[in-house]
C-alpha cells in the first residue's frame, strides 16, 4: 500500500491506521446508492402489490391501510439504518483522510526545509529563477505541498468512493435481475468509452494550454522586467504582437478542448438509449419471467449508474 518512493513514503504506523480506516470509510460512502437503490425495489414492489389487492377488493379499506403503514414503517426504518451507517462511513472517511493528509504534508514542508537549510551558501547563487531561491522556498513549499494534501486528502476518497459504488451497483444489478443486467452490461462499456477518449483528449489539449500559457506568461514577464528598455526603444507594439500571437494558440486549443467536451457531454445521450432497450427487455422478463417490476427498474438503475 505504501510505495518507498511515492507519495506515501512520509507515513508512519497512525497515518498506515488512518488510511485503512479511511478506505472502509469510502467504501461505505460509496454504498449510498446501491443500498438506497436496493430498498428502493422493495418498496416499489411493496406497492405494486398493495394496488393489485385493492383492485381485487379483497380486503376492506382499513385493512389495506394498516398494511400499508406497516411496509412504510418497515422501509422507513431501513432507509434510516442505511443513513445512518453511511453517515458514520462518511464521516470516518473525511475524518481519517483529512487527518492523515495534515500529517503528511507536514512531514513532507519540514524535510523539505531541512533539506534546503541544509545546503552551502552557493547552492542559492547558483539556482535558477524558477528554483529554491530564498524568497521562493516557502511558496515553493506551500504550492507543492498543498497539492498532495488535496489528492490525500479529497482525490483519493473520492476515487475510491466512486469505484466503490461502481462494483456493489454491479453486484446489486446482478442480485435483483441476473438476466436484464448481463443484456444491459455492454452499455456500462458505450458510458465508459467516451468518457475515457474525450476525457484523455480535454486532458492533453489542457497540457498543450498549459505550456502555451507559459510562452505567453514568459514574454509578459520578460516585458515588464525590462520595461525601461521596451518603452526606450518604443517597443510597446512588437511586445504586444507577440503576446497576442501567444495567446492565439491559446484560444485555438480551448476551442477544441470545448468541442472535446461537448461531444463527451452529447455522448451521454447513449441513456436513452439504454433505457429504452431496458424497458423493453424488462418488459419481457415480467410478462414471461415472472420478475418482479421493481426489482427490473432498480436493476437497470444500477446498471445506468454504475456506467456513469
Amino acid at each position: 500500500m505504501v510505495c518507498a518512493n511515492g507519495m506515501f513514503r512520509y507515513t508512519d504506523g497512525v497515518d498506515k491506521l488512518l488510511m485503512f480506516l479511511g478506505t472502509f470509510g469510502s467504501i461505505g460512502d460509496g454504498l449510498r446508492f446501491p443500498l438506497m437503490m436496493f430498498i428502493l425495489s422493495d418498496v416499489i414492489n411493496a406497492y405494486g402489490n398493495l394496488n393489485d389487492t385493492i383492485s381485487t377488493r379483497s380486503v376492506n379499506k382499513a385493512r389495506t391501510k394498516i398494511m400499508l403503514y406497516f411496509h412504510l414503517d418497515t422501509y422507513a426504518l431501513r432507509l434510516l439504518y442505511v443513513a445512518i451507517g453511511v453517515g458514520l462511513s462518511a464521516f470516518i472517511e473525511g475524518l481519517c483522510w483529512a487527518r492523515t493528509a495534515e500529517r503528511q504534508t507536514s512531514r513532507m514542508r519540514l524535510e523539505y526545509l531541512k533539506s534546503v537549510l541544509r545546503q552551502e551558501v552557493g547552492f542559492f547563487d547558483t539556482q535558477a529563477n524558477d528554483s529554491s531561491i530564498t524568497y521562493q522556498v516557502i511558496s515553493t513549499i506551500s504550492s507543492d505541498s498543498s497539492t498532495i494534501q488535496v489528492t490525500i486528502g479529497e482525490k483519493i476518497p473520492d476515487c475510491l468512493a466512486c469505484m466503490s459504488s461502481f462494483f456493489f451497483c454491479l453486484i446489486f444489478a446482478f442480485v435483483l435481475s441476473w438476466r436484464l443486467s448481463l443484456a444491459a452490461l455492454p452499455f456500462t462499456v458505450l458510458f465508459l468509452a467516451p468518457g475515457l477518449g474525450f476525457g484523455t483528449l480535454m486532458m492533453n489539449v489542457g497540457m498543450r494550454m498549459i505550456k502555451s500559457y507559459a510562452v505567453a506568461g514568459g514574454i509578459a514577464e520578460q516585458a515588464i522586467s525590462s520595461i525601461r528598455i521596451v518603452y526606450s526603444y518604443v517597443g510597446e507594439r512588437r511586445t504586444l504582437d507577440r503576446f497576442g500571437h501567444a495567446l492565439q494558440k491559446t484560444m485555438e486549443l480551448g476551442i477544441k478542448q470545448g468541442f472535446a467536451k461537448g461531444l463527451m457531454m452529447g455522448s451521454m445521450g447513449i441513456v436513452y438509449l439504454s433505457w429504452s432497450f431496458q424497458a423493453w427487455f424488462g418488459a419481457i422478463l415480467v410478462s414471461e419471467k415472472g420478475e418482479r417490476g421493481g426489482h427490473i427498474i432498480v436493476s437497470g438503475f444500477n446498471v445506468l449508474m454504475a456506467g456513469l
